[in-house]
């Protein structure tokens, strides 16, 4: 899968109706929320720029004691967030909020134990004409600076951020959280085929400086345009056909 076109996506456990987001269910979205794990069971979870809602509904299903809170700034994709986390079994510990991150303050806690993100990137490409594309898209809305002010504020010190992006945009992520103190724990390397450019890297971050981050690479698919089998276990607990 790339991106959804249906007006919905259907999950093992959940469905995520899509019609009113501009950015739909992607391979980016379930990769991620696939490999993201937190250093002990969390207490709680933030999911940075939610659209959907489905990065929140797939770690209640992974951490289904956990509470999550799901920000996001569009109005349209709050409200599609909100009527998916409420349509659905798994969204009971899931709390969504419309505001921009760098306003974000949480209600009943001070931090959180998991950070996960599908942040904005392309910030130097060509713009839509829509802005909920361009704030979907783009760092217009939420620039890496302010991302990693909200992650050094907002994560516990013993937590972890997880998040996807362009390898060129990463390398920039990265050298910003290394100033924050914040180091890769983990790095993933995404292809279309073994033959194919890396053109996500998914990685996680936190304070404690690893004696050498844990590298690996996933190739979506083999040389018959098949699922390969690394893929299909790595998904096979969401993805209705694995």
């Amino acid at each position: 899968m790339k991106r959804s076109p249906n007006t919905y996506f259907q999950f093992k456990q959940f469905r995520v109706e899509q019609e009113r987001c501009a950015m739909k269910v992607s391979t980016d979205a379930v990769v991620l929320g696939s490999l993201a794990v937190a250093k002990t069971i969390p207490d709680t979870i933030l999911d940075i720029g939610t659209g959907t809602g489905v990065l929140a509904l797939m770690m209640a299903q992974k951490y289904p004691v956990a509470s999550i809170d799901a920000v996001e700034i569009d109005k349209e994709a709050f409200e599609q967030a909100r009527q998916n986390v409420s349509f659905n079994k798994l969204g009971i510990n899931i709390k969504v909020h419309q505001q921009a991150f760098q306003e974000f303050e949480p209600s009943n806690i001070e931090q959180y134990d998991l950070i996960i993100t599908n942040p904005p990137y392309y910030s130097g490409q060509l713009q839509s004409s829509k802005q909920n594309i361009n704030l979907a898209r783009h760092e217009q809305g939420l620039n890496f600076t302010d991302l990693w002010t909200g992650i050094d504020r907002l994560l516990k010190t013993e937590g972890v951020i997880w998040l996807i992006l362009p390898p060129n945009e990463m390398e920039a992520f990265k050298s910003l959280g290394t100033e924050k103190g914040f180091y890769a724990n983990t790095q993933t390397l995404l292809q279309d085929r073994e033959t194919s450019k890396v053109h996500r890297v998914i990685a996680s971050f936190a304070r404690i400086k690893p004696d050498e981050p844990e590298k690996s690479a996933l190739v979506i698919k083999d040389a018959n345009n098949a699922y390969t089998p690394e893929y299909i276990a790595l998904l096979k607990d969401y993805m209705l056909h694995f």
